[in-house]
């Protein structure tokens, strides 16, 4: 498992990372309803935490916008940041860490795309008993955040055609086709990756996978016609336990992916976030279709 989901479940944390081994049992970031920007209340630096890699984090005081139901324990979460944490939020799936008073801190990917100029960070976080010092917070409560962490997934190294990286790690092979796919919560660093138009441009549409249990606890629904219309990503949804209504994919990502396949996989990148078994699944299916391995982002 990646080094930051490790490190939250030895925090006993509930929360899903930015991360490629994001599973259910944490809580990546995610989106919420867009309100007025609202600037922090406060900027302020508290005791030092250390952490097993290195340096000291400082905290902020940042205050709640907004909080919005987005499925079956589900929440997103929209939250004021101060100039600095917008500024050194570059690339997609980069996280920060969260907590209230002496709980221990969350670590959550942003799942709003880079923008310097706005000054909010929104979150997507699935509720456990872990974590209800956060998902019951209301708007207008104050958190404390630390700086941005993580390289997030570095698409201009491997993905742009024009790079020197491009001719020397992948023989020249252009990246001309995008695949991501995304399980549960993970949905929420994709989220931002898609909303960054890393696929806008692209000859064909990116593809997301995207597995949920069914459409109770699917989050981000109200976005697939825009990541279609506006960033140039089809959106296929896979429903592992399906409601009797449900006309699409069944089973797991895996399995539409191998019976889809990868068109030209030589010019194919891909994101995957999802716990360890999904990621390693998806991986091996992408290699085995003839992706470069360096080409199979994650973001730690």
């Amino acid at each position: 498992i990646c080094l930051i989901a490790g490190l939250a479940m030895m925090m006993n944390s509930a929360l899903v990372l930015a991360f490629i081994y994001c599973s259910s049992n944490f809580v990546y970031a995610f989106n919420v309803e867009r309100i007025g920007l609202v600037a922090s209340r406060k900027t302020a630096s508290f005791s030092p935490l250390y952490m097993g890699w290195g340096g000291e984090v400082t905290w902020n005081e940042v205050e709640i916008l907004s909080k919005e139901e987005a499925g079956k324990d589900l929440y997103t979460f929209s939250i004021s940041i101060p100039e600095e944490l917008a500024k050194d939020f570059n690339v997609p799936g980069q996280f920060v860490q969260i907590k209230v008073g002496e709980n221990k801190p969350g670590f959550y990917a942003i799942a709003s795309a880079p923008n310097a100029e706005r000054r909010e960070f929104e979150f997507l976080i699935k509720a456990t008993e872990n974590n209800q010092w956060l998902t019951t917070s209301k708007p207008t409560n104050i958190v404390e955040m630390s700086g941005v962490a993580g390289k997030g997934y570095d698409y201009n190294t491997h993905f742009e055609g024009d790079s020197e990286n491009v001719n020397q790690a992948y023989d020249g092979f252009a990246c001309m086709n995008i695949i991501f796919c995304a399980q549960g919560t993970g949905i929420a660093p994709i989220r931002s990756a898609i909303e960054h138009s890393i696929a806008v441009g692209l000859p064909q549409p990116a593809t997301l996978y995207y597995g949920v249990q069914n459409a109770a606890t699917r989050a981000y629904g109200d976005k697939f016609e825009s990541w279609t219309n506006d960033y140039n990503v089809n959106v296929i949804e896979v429903h592992s336990k399906p409601e009797q209504n449900w006309s699409g994919p069944t089973g797991y990502v895996q399995e539409s992916l191998k019976r889809n396949g990868v068109k030209v996989p030589r010019n194919a990148g891909a994101i995957i976030c999802g716990n360890k078994d999904f990621f390693f699944d998806n991986k091996q299916l992408l290699l085995d279709a003839g992706l470069f391995e360096g080409r199979i982002l994650t973001n730690f």
